[in-house]
């Protein structure tokens, strides 16, 4: 889809309206994790007030504090939490242990409804049923210092992961490293990066998902492309890159300490952000790379949920329709480094076009090509994969840091994925 086709689509869909309601005895608390649309959306409290008569107290906490804060509230049904920031790769989790309300009968009530992207929205119909509204919707992307590159002779970005490991080897030196990516183990950290290699050498999960759930990580493609992510974090990264996540990745880009970077949307758009980055005039973006089995970007998908045990579930809706509405996305995509936006009238907005071609006029894009090419299970979409995703990337870690062969660690991953699900 083309923005030209994401217009054309705004302009047909209905408007978000969000009317004023009568006020309600409530005061929500909502907790959500550290991302730039949460910190944008705290920052509108007074709004929410404004346009429901209804206030929140909107907290926004490090990802580890909001796992444990809402794993005591889910299991303790302590019924304090109104509204829950809901990755779509916990949804399953959620949905099997009972933490987690249907909210169909309020999407499908909503006229904005058509104005969602399909895909972010779907992500959330599980069993007939939709579980959260979506308001971030994350894909792969490529950031680059265009100087870099040209000073050792390349005048395009590489196209495939193995000319990747060429380019950075020739523009790598002491004052900039030649390319940095997450390493960090976790489901959440090096498992948002490393299936975009995998994937595109032909390695899988599981033998035939989601028929056969056999787990297959233990071959020869998954084993040729964490040779490759080994290679580049290892000879060609920054200091410390084999424990690097997502902020230092991004860090190093706007210090200038980086060439190269394949990371989210939001981690490419701070690189490349002129109010956030120090060579923000040398960089610029390009697709994912390729592999023999070709393209496959990460995908990451967030919404608003409502617990179980929320007390007040219609009031609990209202914030999450007024927080995904398009009056709201708008102003979080133009306060924000906040390209991730989940509606079609965001992306039509000339505002919000006209703050990111600023930026680069080809961001937007590119990041409707590579949604457009992301697959929806890139992570798998399984009760257990918070607890498969940790488990394969504490090995994946174990590995660029040499602490396990790469062999040992794949054949140890698998080994840990069949004992997962066999629980």
């Amino acid at each position: 889809m083309t923005l030209t086709k994401l217009t054309r689509l705004a302009s047909a869909a209905m408007a978000t309206v969000f009317t004023v309601v009568p006020a309600y005895a409530e005061d929500l608390n909502v907790i959500l994790f550290s991302m730039p649309y949460t910190n944008g959306l705290a920052e509108l409290e007074a709004d929410f007030e404004a346009a429901t008569g209804m206030t929140a107290n909107i907290e926004v906490v490090g990802q580890d504090v909001f796992e444990n804060r809402i794993t005591l509230s889910f299991t303790g049904k302590t019924g304090d939490i109104d509204v829950v920031h809901t990755p779509v790769i916990q949804v399953q989790r959620w949905i099997e242990a009972g933490w987690l309300q249907p909210v169909t009968d309020g999407v499908n009530g909503m006229d904005s409804k058509e104005d969602i992207l399909a895909g972010p929205l779907d992500a959330y119909l599980v069993n007939g049923d939709y579980w959260a509204l979506p308001f971030f919707a994350e894909t792969g992307m490529m950031a680059y210092r265009k100087d870099v590159l040209a000073a050792a002779g390349y005048d395009s970005p590489p196209g495939t992961w193995a000319e990747l490991v060429e380019v950075a080897k020739a523009v790598h030196s002491d004052d900039v490293a030649g390319f940095a990516m997450r390493a960090a183990p976790g489901q959440g950290f090096n498992m948002f990066v490393f299936p975009m290699i995998m994937r595109a050498y032909g390695g899988k999960f599981f033998a035939d998902y989601p028929n056969d759930l056999t787990p297959a990580l233990n071959s020869p493609e998954t084993l040729e492309a964490l040779n490759l992510y080994i290679d580049l974090i290892n000879n060609y990264g920054p200091p410390g890159a084999g424990n690097f996540n997502f902020s230092e990745v991004a860090a190093s880009s706007q210090a200038g300490k980086l060439a190269m970077l394949v990371d989210g949307t939001s981690i490419a758009a701070q690189s490349i952000d002129p109010g956030k980055s120090q060579v923000a005039e040398h960089m610029a973006i390009a697709p994912v790379p390729e592999g023999p089995n070709g393209r496959s970007p990460a995908i990451a998908v967030h919404g608003i949920g409502i617990p179980a045990d929320a007390p007040n579930p219609e009031a609990s809706f209202k914030f999450i329709e007024w927080a995904t509405s398009e009056e709201t996305l708008t102003k979080i995509a133009l306060a924000q480094p906040y390209p991730d936006f989940t509606r079609a009238s965001v992306a039509a907005n000339p505002e919000v076009i006209a703050k990111y071609e600023s930026i680069n006029p080809d961001f937007l894009n590119v990041r409707v090509d590579m949604l457009n090419d992301a697959i929806g299970h890139y992570r798998p979409l399984l009760p257990q994969w918070p607890e498969l995703g940790a488990a394969i990337g504490e090995h994946i870690n174990a590995a660029v840091n040499g602490l396990e062969t790469p062999e040992e660690a794949l054949a140890a991953a698998q080994d840990e994925m069949a004992e997962i699900l066999a629980e």
